[in-house]
């Protein structure tokens, strides 16, 4: 039995974490917002410079670290689930071991042969989600992946042939 790598509950599980992420950054932003409408009722001017700095690191850090991943890695799942996927089965050669960060998502590179038009052989790259793991492949094995552009949506090992 085949157990797909993405479902709609990774999907929901990861709005609703960036959903608190935003509360987490929300929460003192609204109260900076406060001392600063304070500040310019009682004109201290510097009071109403530093909040407007503090909320507006808050912001764009705040975006950048903890919600803009999440956001990133939110399209990825979309795409692999409801995007245009297209279906391949080749034999696998490597996965890399290094970690890529390819459009905010955090990727290994999957190699596996190809041939082109003519019948040449080539490596094909895929990119596999790192925070998934891989199943038990070995070089050569025949395997059978589901893809958005090059990011890998699912992979399945067939059977060997006997």
């Amino acid at each position: 039995m085949h157990t797909p790598i993405y479902s709609e509950a990774d999907y929901t599980a990861i709005q609703a974490q960036k959903h608190k992420r935003w509360l987490i950054i929300g929460i003192p932003c609204a109260v900076f917002a406060a001392a600063l409408i304070v500040s310019l009722f009682i004109r201290l001017q510097w009071l109403t410079i530093a909040c407007t700095l503090i909320i507006g690191v808050l912001l764009i850090a705040g975006y950048d670290l903890f919600i803009k991943p999440l956001r990133c890695y939110a399209l990825h799942l979309k795409n692999c689930l409801d995007g245009r996927t297209h279906e391949c089965t080749l034999p696998f050669i490597r996965l890399s071991e290094n970690i890529d960060l390819v459009e905010g998502v955090r990727f290994h590179q999957l190699l596996v042969s190809d041939t082109d038009a003519k019948g040449r052989p080539y490596e094909r790259l895929f990119y596999f989600d790192a925070e998934k793991t891989l199943p038990d492949i070995q070089e050569g094995d025949l395997i059978h992946i589901v893809h958005h552009d090059l990011a890998v949506a699912d992979v399945q090992l067939l059977p060997k042939a006997e």
